[in-house]
């Protein structure tokens, strides 16, 4: 007898958590499905309704009129950019300046070796003093030669002979001299002096290299005279003409502003059919400009009507957007609406809103806040 009972103990005992657990797990479903809640007598139930408050600041949806416009990308370049060059090919011994440095015009920028300039510049000064010298000579040939051919001492072949050599000693000292100039004026080439009041956009040299004729080895650029040259489409380029006002935009300075298109480069690119333009930038924001900084103009073609509201009055819900309309009755609505661009405070309204109604500025709750 005690071995059935033991075995039915047992069975109970492993039973037992099974057992509690679907009990659990039924408490937890009437849990969820309310059994445990008192229940709300059906019928229809009036929402409490927020209404405009006293000193709540309100705005109204207003039209106003935009300029269409087409942007158009380019790069803030100089109206003026000087290379500077060697004219001679000689080693460079010094540069004196580097990049974004200020110069003054002829202020020393380059020292070229001069050694064989100082070498030749000696040897046409010793050919001016062996022609100089013969020179001398000569002339003192043709005055006694003159003397005696008028005391008829020596015929006029013997003179015309003594004639001959003077005038080509004098020829000889001429061409000396010149080329004891040209040679002074090449031995100034080994010192490269500024042409301009500037800075130094680039620098291409170091001491050692050979410069060359032709090869750029600094840049120089006026910062007073920078401007925004633009690649626009030619279908657009006729729209333009010298004079015109338009909007510049440059986002790496944060910038935007008015600049007036000086010039329209009358050919447009085979591969990208656009043409250059070039705007110069107001005096007052070319401070903080670097050359090359991408910068866009925007060229209008016409104007339409918008719906715009204040931007600081709408709410953000992930993507949504929203605002709380005031009602005639005071009372508060919280309403989607459809944004499009933002133009200097206000953003466009694309949908949910009618010219004239009034909406919640920020700092106010409006209902279901």
């Amino acid at each position: 007898m005690i071995g059935p009972m033991r075995k039915l103990a047992t069975f109970f005992a492993q039973l037992a958590p099974t057992v509690i657990g679907v009990i659990a797990l039924i408490l937890i479903l009437m849990y969820m499905a309310g059994k445990f809640h008192p229940k709300v007598t059906p019928g229809i139930v009036e929402a409490s309704e927020s209404k405009l408050q006293r000193g709540q600041a309100t705005a109204q949806v207003r039209r106003t009129t935009v300029v269409e416009a087409v942007p158009a990308v380019g790069t803030v370049q100089p109206r003026y950019r000087v290379d500077v060059a060697s004219r001679i090919v000689a080693t460079i011994l010094a540069v004196h300046v580097d990049a974004s440095d200020e110069v003054k015009k002829g202020d020393v920028l380059i020292e070229l070796d001069d050694r064989e300039i100082q070498a030749q510049l000696r040897e046409a000064e010793a050919g001016v003093a062996a022609a100089q010298a013969e020179y001398d000579l000569r002339l003192r040939d043709y005055k006694r030669a003159k003397q005696l051919l008028e005391e008829k001492a020596i015929s006029q072949e013997e003179f015309d002979r003594v004639e001959g050599m003077f005038e080509v000693a004098r020829a000889q000292l001429e061409r000396a001299k010149q080329q004891l100039e040209r040679t002074q004026v090449v031995a100034t080439y080994t010192v490269i002096r500024s042409p301009v009041d500037g800075i130094v956009s680039d620098r291409h040299a170091d001491p050692g290299d050979l410069a060359v004729p032709g090869t750029p080895l600094l840049s120089i650029y006026n910062p007073s005279e920078l401007e925004l040259h633009a690649n626009v489409r030619e279908s657009l380029a006729n729209r333009l003409k010298p004079g015109d006002q338009v909007q510049v935009r440059i986002d790496a300075a944060d910038l935007t502003t008015t600049g007036t298109l000086r010039e329209i480069v009358p050919e447009a690119d085979v591969l990208s059919r656009a043409v250059t333009v070039k705007v110069s930038l107001p005096e007052e924001v070319r401070a903080g400009l670097y050359l090359g900084m991408f910068g866009r103009i925007y060229i209008p073609v016409g104007k339409h009507e918008v719906l715009v509201v204040p931007g600081t009055a709408i709410q953000y819900v992930g993507q949504l957007e929203l605002v709380t309309v005031v009602r005639d009755d005071g009372t508060l609505e919280r309403r989607f609406i459809r944004t499009g661009r933002h133009l200097d405070g206000d953003v466009e309204v694309l949908s949910g809103l009618r010219e004239g109604e009034r909406i919640l500025l920020p700092g106010e709750d409006g209902p279901g806040a």
